[in-house]
């Protein structure tokens, strides 16, 4: 029993000893050292510069000298994209209105992965204060630089929410409109039927005036036709008026005169 008992406390020392040896060697001297100098060469350079825009369009022979000047605080961007990229992200934190640029804590955040390393550097100004966000390769290298404004919890809260709400309200809205989508197929067919409709009673009218118009005509031709028979209406008239032993014409109006093709007026005795 002794046995087991020693041997799981000399198991337990062993872990315990492996766990210690597996903590993180500390950041070596010399790269917080670098790190300390480029943040000093990176305020002057960019934050507390007042013509930034003449940075964004800096020209490469003019890189090529200030990265040659920068090798005395062992200063150097893997690119002058880099460069350009990190004046541009300090342009859009000044516009939340920092206020005055009023120092930079001495204290940064440092943290080292497989990649180099990462640090944040807090800029102290009179409105809101912003950290920067410095990206190292393992050459020490600058790869990546970015400013981002701090917000306090509140205002973290706010924009969280503010997020939220716009996004489920851009779902939302595009479920309305996909139902408005899907209502107006249903309609599809209907305005469909309805001009269909419109057409043939477009059509129907146009035929009924054609068949006025056509009858107007033959009405106005028969007519026509009697005026040069005005002798021949009036004895038919007459002849009319007498076999219906009336002594007038006024109660019939002959209209046309046709020739019969019957047999029977050929027949008929005198």
């Amino acid at each position: 029993m002794k046995k087991l008992k020693t041997l799981f406390l000399c198991l337990g020392l062993s872990a315990m000893f492996a766990f210690a040896g597996c903590e993180k060697a500390p950041v070596e001297s010399y790269v917080i050292d670098v790190i300390g100098k480029n943040r000093e060469v990176l305020v002057n350079e960019i934050v507390e510069n007042d013509d930034k825009d003449a940075l964004i369009n800096i020209s490469e022979d003019d890189y090529k000298i200030k990265d040659s000047e920068w090798e005395e605080y062992s200063l150097s961007f893997d690119s002058q994209s880099v460069y350009t990229a990190a004046v541009n992200s300090c342009l859009a934190a000044e516009d939340e209105e920092l206020g005055q640029f009023t120092g930079y804590q001495e204290e940064v955040i440092l943290k080292e992965d497989k990649n180099g390393y990462k640090v944040t550097v807090t800029l102290l100004y009179s409105v809101r204060d912003v950290n920067m966000n410095i990206a190292y390769d393992k050459n020490l290298n600058i790869t990546d630089i970015t400013f981002s404004p701090v917000y306090t919890m509140g205002e973290a809260m706010t924009k969280a929410a503010l997020n939220t709400m716009l996004g489920m309200g851009s779902v939302f809205s595009v479920l309305v409109l996909i139902m408005c989508i899907i209502y107006l197929f249903g309609l599809i067919p209907k305005i469909q039927k309805a001009i269909e409709d419109k057409k043939a009673k477009k059509q129907a009218a146009s035929t009924e005036k054609s068949v006025e118009k056509t009858i107007a005509n033959i009405v106005e031709k028969e007519e026509g036709e009697l005026v040069d028979d005005y002798e021949l209406v009036a004895v038919i008239s007459a002849a009319i008026a007498a076999y219906e032993g009336n002594s007038s014409t006024d109660g019939f109006v002959v209209r046309s005169i046709r020739k019969s093709q019957s047999k029977k007026w050929q027949n008929a005795q005198y």
